[in-house]
């Protein structure tokens, strides 16, 4: 179970079941959780949304807290970020073009005022690639079609027609994060992975995820570096 506070003083209560036997109790365990932890629980803004990828999907049977069934939904909006059942984050992509697409109307208002490519490239980083960028730690690798990598893309060459420079791809910048957050996992000995991303540094164990796509990008930077120092000395 997470908390996360959301801007309006609001509490957003995380709950990820697996598939045990508690998921198929009414509430799922939830309602019991709640009781002993006194957390108010909103039922009418509860929504589930089941991801599972096993080709004979099991039937189960609806959620029910305080004899209200829980809503049933293919995509949820979390924290910004566009989740679905399939987890191929097509809708997120469209949300992130639409937005982009809007923010770089104003980007080409102020090159038609004749700002500075200093205040343009600024204003690129802070406004349009914030929204393009988003979460690309969690999404940037697991983009199922190449259309929706295409899609980014050409997004990201308009402001760099703009800027007048070759901006970095969808996939170079998110391998860049996950292997920058890969290493800060591993640096800190508090974090709830670093027992898990030290023991066992093999991406084949875990399902495709940030964690087997980061272990790749930071096996692979590794032998890069090996192969440059052993050139170097030769």
């Amino acid at each position: 179970m997470v908390e996360v506070s959301s801007k309006d003083d609001e509490t957003v209560w995380l709950c990820c079941l697996l598939f045990t036997d508690s998921l198929q109790r009414p509430g799922g365990g939830v309602q019991e959780w709640c009781g002993l932890n006194h957390p108010q629980l909103n039922v009418t803004k509860t929504k589930e949304l089941v991801v599972d990828f096993r080709k004979q999907r099991a039937r189960l049977n609806s959620v029910t807290i305080r004899a209200t069934e829980v809503d049933i939904v293919d995509s949820y909006k979390y924290l910004g970020v566009h989740l679905d059942n399939k987890l191929d984050w097509t809708i997120n992509t469209d949300e992130i073009y639409k937005k982009g697409q809007s923010h770089l109307f104003f980007l080409r208002r102020l090159r038609s005022f004749n700002v500075c490519r200093t205040m343009l490239q600024m204003f690129y980083h802070s406004v349009v690639s914030s929204i393009i960028f988003y979460a690309a730690v969690c999404w940037g690798s697991r983009l199922k079609t190449a259309g929706d990598t295409n899609r980014l893309n050409k997004l990201i060459r308009r402001p760099g027609s703009v800027l007048g420079v070759e901006l970095e791809s969808v996939v170079e910048v998110s391998e860049r994060r996950m292997l920058r957050k890969l290493l800060s996992i591993m640096d800190n000995v508090c974090h709830l992975l670093h027992a898990t991303l030290t023991s066992c540094q093999s991406s084949f164990l875990f399902f495709p995820s940030f964690l087997s796509e980061a272990i790749r990008l930071y096996k692979s930077s590794l032998f890069c570096c090996s192969t440059l120092v052993a050139s170097f000395i030769s």
